[in-house]
């Protein structure tokens, strides 16, 4: 999964700017700022954090209760998804009225297999990018300003992450959701 905090980004692209922009040499330098190769988050690992956060802060429904999530199921690839899709997934107690209306429960089927498709790139995508101009750079660095500029991807937590600061903040100002207080899942 690509995924880089973007405070990182901002903070490696400011570091390049200062190691070079007092520089009177023409050409370009590239720097990526990618976690891809030095410290990947895995979908499996990224899924398993959200599972946890929304367990432990669950969203409320329109009663103000809890609504707990389901571990997502990962799969490897599409044919496996698919293959999913076709055995379990419309198996489920709350559509067992579709099976009566096979034509509803294929096109069902059909949307999720293209909405998977779309998402296939992002999903089953291998491809890794390089960041060793990016390390260069932090290793020219001082320490003082490795830590003032902050963009070291191999300090990320990724399951701290997910679950403390990008979730949190997903929350907060995307959904417009007031801090919510953690719930014991076993208190009722």
């Amino acid at each position: 999964m690509l995924q880089v905090p973007v405070d990182m980004v901002v903070n490696a692209s400011l570091a390049a700017i200062a190691k070079h922009g007092g520089a009177r040499k023409s050409g370009i330098n590239v720097y990526q700022t990618t976690s891809s190769l030095v410290n990947p988050l895995v979908f499996q690992d990224f899924f398993r954090s959200c599972y946890e956060h929304f367990n432990s802060r669950p969203c409320l429904n329109s009663n103000g209760r809890p609504v707990y999530v389901e571990e997502i199921e990962c799969f490897n690839s599409m044919d496996d998804f698919s293959a999913h899709l076709q055995r379990d997934a419309f198996n489920l107690p709350a559509l067992t009225t579709l099976r009566k209306h096979e034509i509803m429960h294929n096109k069902l089927v059909q949307y999720a297999e293209h909405l998977a498709g779309i998402y296939k790139a992002y999903t089953f995508y291998s491809g890794r990018f390089d960041n060793s101009n990016t390390e260069d750079l932090m290793e020219r660095m001082s320490e003082e300003e490795k830590r003032d500029f902050g963009f070291n991807v191999r300090s990320i937590d990724w399951k701290d992450y997910i679950k403390n600061v990008h979730i949190p903040g997903v929350r907060r100002h995307l959904m417009k959701e007031r801090r919510m207080p953690e719930i014991n899942q076993n208190s009722g």
